[in-house]
């Protein structure tokens, strides 16, 4: 990959950049910063550069994380900051561009716990939106709006603490990242998990957490990604559930990204078809998939107040447990990674760490993982 294809601009901000976020398209970027602002780029479709179409001051201290909402019901943002808030910002297509007041404030809300959070990540399918949002003592919150096409407003459908409050001078890396596509992996689908099941990895640790919600949506452990020698620093789902298992990546305090791979158990006696008509995928019958009812993911929300997480102690209806399988643990060299990134087709892995390098992943035939290319000197992690 030539280092001609990647984009050099200076950012404009008064202190150093934490974080950033490009929308589903990839034709617009936020970036947030130390200096406690958020600027929104454009990409120009004749020339392919970054122009910034507004920046305004979205918290009173540094600003942490930004991420885009899906496009479905507009264009929404949602920063966290380190005085303690998560806001929510909807664009005013009314106001004129680098006025300040193109992105609009639509919801705010304080940390529960006093602690500021660490990480947000929405998920959007069409009209249904979702939240995930955690504090850096570990305490998780998934949300819904109370109207699926106006996001001012929010429902919780579980709060919880993840681990034991860590003490206040301990690192910790708590990282969130949805599972974002519309249906789950098919065999898990056929071994009974819900087609409108949630998912979410959750970084705690030295370990993910991966949840699910069975099919009184509530929430439950379905599987735990081990073998980090050292604090998981981020977390990334990949696309791709098409192809029968799921596939996570992490990148670690210890100096490697690891690529993980989420089966489910006996996959290989669920039943098949030879009907090339039945829209078989891998032998597997898509007919299968669809004879089970589908259910809005708000309204089997509130059904019954069925809310929260599902007690495992217990028998679990509807949950399917899976088993995770570390295929790869790929060094970094020179600098621990930060953040890893899958690309939409979820076939190329991206990290970025201390050393200020990206390094671009991808599986090779014989399903070994290996680096593609390589960029130095772009920034830090």
């Amino acid at each position: 990959m030539a280092h001609n294809t990647f984009h050099r601009l200076s950012h404009g901000h008064l202190d150093l950049v934490l974080a950033t976020s490009f929308n589903a398209y990839g034709t617009r970027m936020a970036t947030a910063s130390s200096d406690h602002r958020v600027k929104v780029w454009d990409r120009a479709a004749q020339t392919g550069q970054w122009i910034v179409i507004d920046v305004w001051t979205a918290h009173s201290a540094e600003v942490t994380d930004v991420q885009w909402a899906g496009p479905y019901v507009g264009e929404h943002l949602g920063t966290i900051g380190e005085d303690g808030l998560i806001r929510l910002w909807q664009e005013d297509v009314h106001e004129p561009p680098n006025s300040g007041r193109r992105f609009r404030k639509i919801f705010e809300q304080t940390t529960a716990t006093g602690v500021p959070y660490m990480s947000l990540h929405f998920k959007s399918l069409g009209s249904e939106t979702y939240l995930a949002v955690i504090t850096r003592d570990g305490y998780l919150s998934v949300c819904e709006p109370e109207d699926p096409d106006d996001l001012s407003a929010w429902r919780i459908l579980w709060s919880d603490y993840l681990c034991k409050t860590p003490p206040r001078t301990e690192e910790t890396g708590f990282r969130l990242s949805w599972h974002r596509e519309r249906l789950p992996a098919w065999p898990a689908i056929l071994a009974g998990l819900d087609r409108k099941s949630l998912s979410l990895a959750v970084a705690v640790g030295d370990v993910v957490k991966v949840f699910r919600t069975d099919k009184d949506r509530k929430f439950y452990t379905a599987a735990v990604l081990e073998g980090a020698g050292g604090l998981v620093r981020d977390v990334g789902w990949a696309n791709g559930s098409m192809r029968g298992f799921d596939v996570v990546a992490t990148a670690s305090k210890d100096g490697f990204v690891r690529v993980y791979e989420l089966h489910t158990p006996g996959a290989a006696s669920l039943p098949t078809s030879s009907d090339p008509t039945a829209g078989g995928l891998n032998g597997i019958s898509l007919r299968a998939l669809a004879a089970r009812p589908a259910r809005s993911g708000i309204g089997a929300g509130l059904a019954g107040g069925a809310r929260g997480k599902r007690d495992e102690s217990g028998g679990v209806p509807g949950a399917v447990r899976q088993e995770a399988k570390l295929v790869a643990e790929l060094e970094t060299r020179g600098g621990a990674p930060w953040r890893v990134k899958w690309s939409a087709m979820g076939d190329l892995l991206v990290s970025s760490g201390d050393d200020g390098a990206i390094r671009v992943w991808k599986r090779a035939v014989d399903g070994k993982w290996m680096g593609a290319a390589e960029i130095d000197g772009v920034g830090g992690g």
